[in-house]
């Protein structure tokens, strides 16, 4: 195995532990939003889901698919700084999320 293919399986890791820490912190949806976010050209859809769900529902299956489809990753990668946005940077469960996207963004960096 590859220091290419452990990078790719750490991400896929972080990405479970992602998903994980949401579903805990009871931030995971049971269903999707409205179609019309799909639209959106707005860093993050920030106009149209919460921090949440873009992570949920725009995130998560995109990183899923390169990762299944051997496509390459981002050059770059800066998700965590989203939580000190407006509106996102609050106490309680949020929090929790910081240190898993911290990593997820430097595994990223380092698996491209």
């Amino acid at each position: 195995m590859t220091t290419a293919d452990l990078d790719r399986i750490k991400v896929a890791e972080l990405l479970i532990d992602l998903e994980c820490a949401m579903r805990q912190s009871q931030l995971w949806q049971k269903s999707a939003p409205a179609i019309e976010y799909q639209a959106s050209t707005v860093p993050f859809a920030a106009d149209c889901l919460a921090f949440t769900e873009w992570l949920q529902f725009v995130f998560l299956p995109k990183m899923h698919d390169i990762l299944d489809s051997g496509s390459s990753l981002p050059e770059r990668c800066a998700i965590a700084p989203m939580l000190f946005t407006e509106g996102c940077g609050k106490e309680g469960e949020l929090r929790g999320l910081q240190p898993i996207l911290e990593a997820l963004d430097d595994a990223i960096i380092q698996a491209s």
